[in-house]
C-alpha cells in the first residue's frame, strides 16, 4: 500500500506548529535491573543496546504522559487550535474507552473529534500517515497527534526478556495544512500480517506481555528492511540518497540489522534507545522529536521514517523538508 505522485497526499503539503515529549522520571538502569533479574549487566547491554530506561511510576499514566507531551507541543504554539486529535496507543488506562476524548479534555480543547488509534509499536508512524491523510483530504486543517504508553505495566517482574527492552513515554506533534510549500510526504508504505498476531500479546485474562523475541527479531529485520526499501523506491529515490533515518527503537540489534540490509551509512540513523528503551508507539515519534530540537531539517532534505510492531503491522514513509520559514 503507498501513495501516488499525482494523488491528493502525494501533493499535499503541511508544517509542523510544534512539538513535544514526556517520559517518566523514574530510571531504572541496567545496573538496577541486573540485580533484581540475577543476570549480567553485559548480558543486557549484548542483547539490545540499552543502558537504561524510563519507567511509569505510582502517578505516571498513559493519559498523563499523553497530556504532558501535548502541553508541552502546544506551548510552542499559543494560538494554535486543533481541529482533531488522534492518540496512538496499545496501553490505554481503561479497556474499552479510548483515551484520546479525556485527553482533549485535561488539555481544555472541548469537545473536538478525537479517536485512538492502536497499531502497536507502529503506531506512531501510522498515525503520522492518518493525520496527514486526514489534512490531505481537507477533512481536518489541524491535527494534535500524540503517541503514549506504559508497556512497563504489562510485564512481569521475572521476565528478563521483556523487562530489558521496553519503557515508557510519550511524543506530541501539532500538524496543519501548509499550501504553499512546507513539508510533503513524498510516498509511503503500510501492511499486516496477522499470522504473527500471537508473537507479542496479554492472554485473554491476564495482564502481563507474552513475547516470542526470535520470531519478532527476524520479523523487524526482514520486513523492516523490505519496508524501508519500498518506502524510497516509491518515493523515486535509492535508499543511500535519504539524509535521515528516523526508525522505531525497538532494539539495538535490529537497527544494526537494517543498517546492513538497506545499506544506509550508520551516521544517517538517528538512534536514541540507548536511554529511554522501546518505548513503543511513541518511539518514533520521541525520536522525530529528538531530531526537531537537535536540528532543523534543509531545505529540500529527505527524512525517512519507519516503524513495525505487534499484530504484525509495518509503516514506512519517505518526507522531503521545505524551506525552513515554514516551521515554527
Amino acid at each position: 500500500m503507498g501513495i501516488q505522485e499525482g494523488s491528493a497526499l502525494g501533493r499535499a503539503r503541511f508544517r509542523i506548529a510544534g512539538f513535544g515529549s514526556a517520559c517518566p522520571a523514574r530510571v531504572l538502569t541496567n545496573t538496577d535491573l541486573a540485580a533484581e533479574l540475577g543476570v549480567d549487566v553485559e548480558w543486557i547491554q549484548s542483547r539490545c543496546g540499552i543502558q537504561s530506561r524510563c519507567v511509569a511510576g505510582p502517578s505516571d499514566t498513559t493519559h498523563s504522559l499523553a497530556v504532558e507531551a501535548a502541553s508541552r507541543a502546544l506551548q510552542a504554539a499559543p494560538r494554535w487550535q486543533p481541529d482533531c486529535l488522534i492518540c496512538c496507543t496499545f496501553t490505554p488506562d481503561y479497556r474499552m474507552c479510548p483515551s484520546a476524548p479525556s485527553i482533549a479534555s485535561s488539555l481544555g480543547l472541548g469537545t473536538i473529534a478525537a479517536f485512538d488509534l492502536n497499531a502497536a509499536c507502529t503506531g506512531g508512524a501510522m498515525g503520522l500517515v492518518t493525520a496527514l491523510s486526514l489534512i490531505a483530504a481537507g477533512t481536518f486543517q489541524r491535527v494534535l497527534l500524540v503517541a503514549s504508553d506504559t508497556t512497563t505495566r504489562h510485564l512481569a517482574v521475572d521476565d528478563a526478556r521483556t523487562r530489558i527492552l521496553f519503557g515508557d513515554g510519550a511524543a506530541a506533534v501539532l500538524l496543519e495544512a501548509e499550501r504553499e510549500r512546507g513539508i510533503r510526504l513524498r510516498s509511503w508504505v503500510a501492511g499486516s500480517d496477522g499470522t504473527g498476531a500471537g508473537f507479542f500479546r496479554v492472554p485473554r485474562g491476564e495482564n502481563n506481555v507474552l513475547m516470542r523475541g526470535r520470531e519478532l527479531f527476524r520479523f523487524a529485520s526482514e520486513k523492516g528492511g523490505e519496508m524501508l526499501r519500498a518506502a524510497c523506491s516509491q518515493g523515486g529515490i535509492a535508499a543511500g540518497e535519504v539524509d535521515c533515518v528516523v526508525i522505531h527503537q525497538a532494539n539495538l540489534r535490529i537497527i544494526e540489522c537494517l543498517q546492513e540490509r538497506t545499506r544506509i551509512p550508520p551516521d544517517k540513523w538517528l538512534v536514541n534507545i540507548g536511554g529511554i528503551g522501546n518505548t513503543a508507539a511513541a518511539s518514533v515519534l520521541l525520536a522525530l522529536d529528538e531530531l526537531l530540537r537537535t536540528r532543523i531539517p534543509r531545505n529540500g532534505e529527505r527524512i525517512l521514517l519507519g516503524a513495525f510492531g505487534a499484530g504484525l503491522t509495518w509503516c514506512a514513509a519517505v518526507f522531503e523538508w521545505g524551506v525552513s520559514s515554514t516551521y515554527v
